[in-house]
This record gives structure tokens, sequence and C-alpha cells, in this order.
């Protein structure tokens, strides 16, 4: 069974260290002797961090795998470098790495009263629903009406947390039968099945 920490045994540990500074950029106040540890464990043994290597190239390079996520997981990093870093996988991949708790909040408010419009009375739960089913998207810090916002939910995530939004609750409000028309002009054939039926 393959083990990274071995394999990093085949390099100078200024590669190692050069990894290790890399990942600590993400973090506001890093713990290196922690961050080593991970690295050796998660990251694949390579001398590329030595160079002059930015995010993209990163992302790029398929050799690296992808150990952001259980960096996110590992670490919870949040830092203006981390916020960049995001941007460029989102854009990249449509890989999303934030979490709701450390983005702006004020997105995540304009995505629940998006969803609120669709049911008659407001649910308090709409919000652990956004929560749950909506990813957080530097897209939907820019857009200026609902339709924007419909169309970048859509856009980055399909049809699926408006199937699942119906399925849990059941909307059938005017607001809900417009955005169900939206989604049918984008492409929709899920929803489009729905309306039908409820027609």
């Amino acid at each position: 069974m393959f083990d990274m920490k071995d394999s990093w045994k085949n390099y100078d540990e200024d590669a190692l260290m050069a990894a290790v500074d890399y990942f600590a950029e993400f973090l506001e106040k890093p713990d290196k002797e922690i961050l080593r540890e991970w690295v050796m464990t998660h990251v694949p043994a390579t001398e590329v961090f030595t160079g002059d290597m930015d995010d993209g190239d990163f992302l790029d390079n398929e050799a690296l795998l992808d150990p952001f996520p259980e960096f996110a997981e590992a670490f919870s990093p949040h830092s203006e470098r981390w916020d960049l870093f995001c941007i460029t996988c989102e854009d990249m991949s449509g890989v999303w790495l934030q979490e709701w708790d450390t983005f702006d909040p004020k997105v995540l408010q304009e995505v629940v009263e998006l969803f609120a419009l669709f049911v008659k009375e407001p649910h308090a739960e709409i919000e652990d629903w956004v929560r749950d089913n909506i990813n957080p998207s530097w897209a939907l810090e820019f857009v200026q009406d609902y339709e924007s916002q419909v169309d970048v939910i859509y856009s980055m995530m399909g049809e699926a947390p408006f199937l699942a939004f119906h399925e849990k609750f059941a909307p059938g409000t005017k607001e809900w039968a417009w955005c169900c028309g939206l989604l049918i002009d984008m492409g929709a054939e899920d929803i489009e099945e729905i309306d039908s039926y409820e027609a």
C-alpha cells in the first residue's frame, strides 16, 4: 500500500518545508509542526513547491491530487489568501471549499430570502435547508436580482437543490411557478415534469 510519508523520505527536507510553507499561507496562525504532519500524510511528495508555483498551477497539476477538501476540514482556514484561493478553485474546477459559517452572511441571507419567496408562509428552517443544500459561491456575491440568483445556483449545481426544495417544502406559490418557468427555459427537464404535473 502506498504511503505518502515514505515517499517524502526520498526528498530533501527543503522540499517538504516548502510544501508546509505553501499551505501555511492559507492560515492566519499556522502551527507548522502540525501542518508538517498533515502535509506528509495528505500531499504527494514533490519538489514542485520549491519553485514559483501559483494556485492555478497547483489546481492544474493532476499529480498533486486534491488535498484541499481535507485541508479545509482539518484546519478551517480563514484568511484573505484562502478566500482568493477559493475563488480560483471555484472558477477553475467548480469545487466549493467555503463554508457558510466563514462566508459573507449577507449572501446567505439573500439566498434564504430567495427560497422563502417560494412558500406561502416563511419557514424558520429554510436557512438550515440552504446551509445543507446550497454551496456558498462567489458568483452569488455579484448578483443583482432573484433571476440572477436562480441562474447562478442552477448553473453551478443543476436542478438538484430546486428538486430538494420541492420535496421538502411543497411550494405552491406564483413565485415558485415563476422559478419553474425560468428553470425550464434553462433546460431543467425534471423541473418541467414537476411543473407539468402540478399544472
